[in-house]
């Protein structure tokens, strides 16, 4: 008996997300296209690529309590991972319900894993990195099984772990922490979470 062909689940954005994150996803695919084409020509896939950010991940938060820099330079290259991986897999026309979980299943591990390096070198309060990483990972689960349950994600909008980002190389360039200021104020997603919690309880 042959198997329903699955829906691709494509990019997990919510509706509101889309209008902002779409096109610029599509700059993006436009201007790294030249070297994800070189990467693809190597053998590099885009898996390889989601994989290789979560160990630069992991090794900026080893690095971040002892040698920064070295930190912060990995951090750089796990982003730059990220933003290869779906390019390529476009390009490719290899963007499958697989790959699309195993980006998002990344990136939240390496967000999780930025947060524990900075709350380890004691510049982020434990408490709230533990709060922000349940947040977001909830949050980015709770989208998935929007997308995949065809349930409104309207007025549901997952805190940037792209202004994070830039909250620690601020950090890095000039020494000015608002990490936890940031966090606190990413800690208003609260709300959103329960309104997705209610429309995919009463969806199922």
């Amino acid at each position: 008996m042959q198997k329903p062909e699955q829906e691709n689940i494509g990019s997990i954005y919510s509706e509101d997300e889309a209008l902002v994150l779409g096109p610029w996803q599509r700059i993006r695919q436009r201007t790294l296209t030249p070297i994800v084409f070189v990467l693809s020509r190597l053998g590099i896939s885009p898996d390889m690529l989601s994989f290789a950010s979560v160990g630069f991940g992991i090794g900026f938060c080893l690095f971040a309590p002892f040698q920064f820099t070295v930190a912060f330079w990995l951090l750089v290259a796990s982003i730059i991972c990220d933003g290869l991986d779906g390019v390529e897999a476009r390009l490719r026309g290899t963007n499958t319900n697989r790959g699309a979980f195993t980006d998002m299943f990344c990136d939240e591990v390496v967000v999780a894993f930025s947060v524990a390096g900075m709350a380890w070198k004691g510049l982020i309060h434990p408490v709230l990195a533990i709060l922000f990483v349940f947040v977001y990972t909830t949050i980015v689960t709770f989208l998935l099984i929007h997308r995949l349950l065809h349930v409104t994600s309207h007025l549901i909008v997952r805190p940037s772990r792209m202004i994070l980002y830039f909250a620690i190389a601020l950090y890095f360039f000039f020494s000015i922490n608002l990490l936890n200021y940031l966090l606190l104020t990413y800690l208003l997603a609260l709300p959103l979470l329960s309104l997705s919690f209610w429309r995919l309880r009463k969806a199922l």
